[in-house]
């Protein structure tokens, strides 16, 4: 097995050092790559990344992907929910003893499940013709909907058992319970400023018809 050394990693990311990872085209170029990584060589990487904005990353990668998942995959969107929380929970609490190591085995293990083992049967609408792809490449096909105007039906029913150990998933709800509570603060907020916009409007309407 042979598998990519350090500079050919960056390059592949398009980073000179870790530092330099925090652009969604670098988890990107990660996550949808097929060689064979080292797993220190990665943990390596992941140790010199700002962990915050991993986890922004990866909010922002998977968001992106879902998108394109058909309206009746809910159990594949479920699935991918989970695995997303959970990177983003042991990217937020990296600094932990033994994290950075679960943090880097959960990467490579979704990695490969994604971009390679991972089977979603993709038939075309028009043919009646068969593909059998990896969940990144489905998810290519799909966006790729629009420009082509050829339209597939997808079955994730393959997709369904991604396994994750229950102590990698309590920091995923530990993540899911904060951004909750982070988009109900906001959303508070945001209506009080509205309430204020709407008071303030009310008062000078009716002093101007005084």
């Amino acid at each position: 097995m042979e598998y990519l050394t350090k500079k050919e990693l960056y390059e592949l990311l398009d980073i000179d050092t870790p530092a330099d990872f925090q652009y969604f085209e670098n988890l990107a170029a990660l996550l949808e790559c097929e060689d064979e990584i080292d797993n220190q060589t990665l943990a390596q990487l992941l140790e010199g990344v700002d962990k915050k904005a991993l986890a922004e990353l990866i909010y922002n990668y998977f968001e992106e992907m879902t998108d394109f998942l058909p309206g009746d995959a809910a159990e594949a969107y479920g699935v991918l929910e989970r695995i997303k929380f959970s990177l983003m929970g042991l990217s937020r609490n990296c600094d932990e003893e033994d994290l950075l190591s679960n943090l880097t085995e959960e990467m490579e293990r979704f990695r490969i499940w994604y971009s390679v083992e991972s089977r979603v049967y993709c038939t075309s609408v028009l043919s009646g013709e068969e593909q059998v792809l990896p969940v990144r490449d489905a998810v290519t096909l799909a966006r790729s909907e629009n420009l082509t105007r050829e339209k597939f039906e997808y079955d994730y029913s393959e997709c369904l058992d991604y396994k994750l150990d229950e102590y990698i998933m309590n920091f995923g709800d530990l993540v899911a319970a904060e951004l909750e509570e982070e988009a109900n603060a906001a959303y508070e907020e945001a209506a009080q400023e509205d309430y204020g916009m709407s008071s303030d409007y009310d008062y000078n309407k009716d002093d101007y018809y005084s």
